[in-house]
Order: C-alpha cells, then sequence, then structure tokens
C-alpha cells in the first residue's frame, strides 16, 4: 500500500532490541506466535488491531514507530495522570487554541504541524452515534464514500464497514491513514501514551515563549469542561 510503510517495520525491531526483548518475548506481548511476530518484523504479515492494542501496553515508543519522533516527557507527563477520554479533549481544546493563535498571528505553526493539527480537529469533531473516526473525517472534509475509499486504498464495502467499526484497521492502514490524512494512530487504537505524546510534540513545535501561557489556558478550560 505505501512505499514508506517499511519504515514501520525497521523502527518495530529498532524498538525491540532497545527494550532488549527477543522476538518471542514480544510476541508473547502481542499475543501472538513467534512466526507470526517475525513475519511483522520482516514485513511480511502485518499487526491486527488487537495485536497493534497489546503494542501500545508495552514500553515500546509507538509515537516512534510511526512517526520517526520522540516527544518529551516532561510535556507529555503533564497530561498522563488523566483518563483517555480527559486526554482527548485535552487535545482538542490545545488544537483550537494552536488554530486560533496562529490564525491570529501571534504564533507561526509549520505547514506541516498545522495541517495535522486541523485534521485531528476534524477527527474530534462530535459524531453520529456508532460513527467513528474515519467517518467523521471523511463528513468533515466532505468527500462521498467513492473518493474517501479510493484514497485508503479500499472498496466501498470495507469503508462502510471501516466507518460502522466493524472492520478495524491494521498497522499498514493506521500508517497509511497517519500519511494520507495527518490522523495520529492513537486516536484510531485510544492509546492514552501516544495521545500523551501527540500533545507533547504539538507543544513542541510552539513558541517557547507562549508555551508555558498556552498549557496554563488550556488547562483552565480542561477543568470546565472536561
Amino acid at each position: 500500500m505505501s512505499a514508506t510503510y517499511q519504515k514501520f517495520h525497521e523502527r518495530l525491531k529498532e524498538e525491540r532490541l532497545r527494550l532488549e526483548l527477543s522476538q518471542l518475548e514480544i510476541s508473547q506481548l502481542l499475543r501472538m506466535s513467534q512466526s507470526h511476530y517475525s513475519k511483522a518484523e520482516l514485513g511480511k504479515r502485518r499487526l491486527s488491531y488487537y495485536e497493534m492494542q497489546c503494542l501500545c501496553e508495552t514500553q515500546a515508543n509507538v509515537f516512534y514507530i510511526f512517526t520517526g519522533e520522540k516527544c518529551k516527557e516532561e510535556l507529555q507527563d503533564v497530561v498522563l495522570a488523566y483518563t483517555y477520554e480527559e486526554i482527548e479533549c485535552y487535545l482538542g481544546i490545545l488544537c483550537t487554541i494552536l488554530i486560533s493563535l496562529h490564525k491570529n498571528s501571534m504564533i507561526k505553526i509549520p505547514s506541516g504541524i498545522y495541517k495535522k493539527i486541523v485534521s485531528i480537529q476534524y477527527a474530534l469533531m462530535p459524531g453520529e452515534k456508532g460513527k467513528n473516526v474515519i467517518y467523521k473525517l471523511r463528513r468533515a472534509l466532505n468527500y462521498n464514500q467513492v473518493k474517501m475509499a479510493d484514497l485508503l486504498g479500499v472498496d466501498i464495502k470495507k469503508l462502510r464497514n471501516m466507518e460502522n467499526g466493524k472492520t478495524l484497521p491494521d498497522s499498514e492502514m493506521l500508517w497509511h491513514i497517519l500519511e494520507v490524512f495527518n490522523i495520529p494512530y492513537a486516536l484510531l487504537l485510544k492509546d492514552k501514551q501516544g495521545l500523551a505524546c501527540e500533545i507533547s510534540y504539538l507543544l513542541q513545535h510552539t513558541d517557547e515563549s507562549k508555551r508555558k501561557d498556552i498549557q496554563d489556558s488550556i488547562e483552565s478550560i480542561h477543568k470546565l469542561f472536561c
């Protein structure tokens, strides 16, 4: 599906070696056989949605595996005490504040980061009951199912099942959604650690002189609404 997906396998192996785990040990953590994990590391097999959730529960830096970036621990530690739902709310507030400040020329955000922020805001919009991030994103972009399916490299039936949660994205689809739409894997996997890393990453790319004020503003709004 994506020529860049090879980086996922490379960083997956890199993280396993960093943690000093054998393929057998990490396969047990992911609740899969060693042979299946070995194939995943070689790019001959995708990790399922549930195997990806298990990976998020390990000490592996899944944010790094997907992005090649490492977030500052001191920034993500600010929100890790919250529940997943609270962290998601925090992220939504952060995106709204950053977009407002950027539009009013109070801060300058690199174009790539700004596109990511807008995409995250789309994904966090309230949606119809039973509809997920993929559906909300498609509606926000005003794409029909044919166009969305084409961009995701799937047929209409699979897209509908993905939007209804009947089909869950595997590792390659999560990578593709991130690559095409800037939607963090953590929002689809509901990964608390990954979402905290997203917040840290966005804060890292804001003007350091305004970072404390932004965090204080988020905390105040968060206490009121989350």
